[in-house]
């Protein structure tokens, strides 16, 4: 999956799952999906906690898979 085909969308944290998984609830599209931490962010020591929002790259084939691209400051 190339970066120009990927599906940005924005979400909040809801629980934090083993395994390095988070789920995250998706604003727009009322959908839970299940993601991970980008290398970027496990590379700089990012922490993501529930509440957080974040920027998720959803998988073109399984919409309900993911990747963390982005942590924002600020929590819901």
């Amino acid at each position: 999956m190339s970066n120009q085909d990927a599906i940005v969308v924005e979400g909040v944290v809801e629980k934090i799952l083993g395994g390095g998984d988070y789920q995250i609830k998706i604003d727009d599209m009322d959908m839970v999906v299940k993601a991970y931490a980008s290398g970027k962010i496990k590379k700089n020591n990012i922490k993501i906690i529930e509440g957080d929002r974040v920027q998720v790259e959803l998988n073109e084939y399984d919409p309900q898979k993911g990747r963390i691209i982005y942590r924002s400051n600020i929590s819901k």
